[in-house]
């Protein structure tokens, strides 16, 4: 709840009024504030944070977003219960103390309580960012099929993301270079084992597809560009193995993955 400090309600004249009309309106507008005590919406949580091409690293990263905001509530859970600790001090110290000193050490205790307040609204909004994330993580779940996720789970999709996302960025690029790749995601392809002539090819007629539509009178959907990725990741799957191999590599060592 907003509270106006007290102090200020000796202003004269025309704060008077003022102060009237936002005492009024304060209940409204703490719950208003509430809707806003998180860092982002669900919809940037889910659509820009959470935005990657495989389910598996969308539930990686939904790992790390929900760890984040959990380190955050620890620290502030424990940042409060440090203030009350200090605010029962002071009032301790009220007991033996008057004057300014009594009056100094009660602004110093409302200073305190405002505070924790303040960073309690905070916490709510994290707390209600780690359940939204976790609805989603438990969505990934029933979507892929599976009860929980392993270590090698995780490292055997990695192949396909990477793919995935070379291609979805190579797709990006394309359209804003006039149709080519650009040379940091030439790089990329050349990384994970992927010719870069190939993904030139593979850009070129999709967005050729693209220009067909257009000249039906028909619009390119993003279904049609995730349909297009996924097929891309099937079709190249492979090729980080055969590059690994030719390194001399294994691009799995099962031995050191988490029992």
């Amino acid at each position: 709840m907003i509270n106006l400090p007290i102090g200020i309600k000796s202003l004269t004249g025309k704060y008077q009024s003022m102060l009237a009309k936002i005492e009024t309106n304060l209940p409204a507008i703490a719950e208003g504030q509430e809707n806003f005590y998180k860092s982002q919406s669900q919809f940037m949580d889910n659509m820009l944070t959470v935005s990657h091409p495989t389910p598996i690293r969308n539930l990686r990263q939904i790992l790390a977003e929900i760890n984040k905001a959990k380190s955050a509530l620890d620290e502030a859970f424990f940042k409060n219960k440090k203030k009350e600790v200090r605010i029962r001090q002071k009032q301790e110290k009220i007991k033996t103390s008057d004057g300014l000193d009594q009056e100094l050490l009660e602004i110093e205790i409302a200073e305190k309580q405002s505070q924790i307040n303040a960073t309690t609204e905070y916490m709510k909004g994290a707390i209600r960012k780690i359940s939204a994330y976790i609805e989603q993580y438990n969505s990934i779940l029933e979507y892929i099929g599976k009860d929980s996720l392993s270590e090698e789970d995780f490292e055997k999709e990695e192949s396909r993301y990477h793919i995935g996302k070379a291609f979805e960025q190579s797709l990006i690029a394309a359209r804003a270079h006039g149709g080519r790749i650009d040379e940091g995601n030439h790089i990329y392809l050349h990384q994970i084992g992927i010719n870069g002539a190939m993904a030139q090819m593979e850009i070129t007629k999709y967005l050729g597809q693209e220009v067909k539509l257009f000249s039906e009178q028909k619009a390119p959907t993003h279904a049609m560009t995730l349909h297009w990725l996924n097929a891309l990741m099937n079709k190249y799957e492979s090729h980080p193995e055969v590059y690994a191999k030719i390194k001399g590599m294994k691009l799995l060592d099962t031995e050191s993955l988490k029992e």
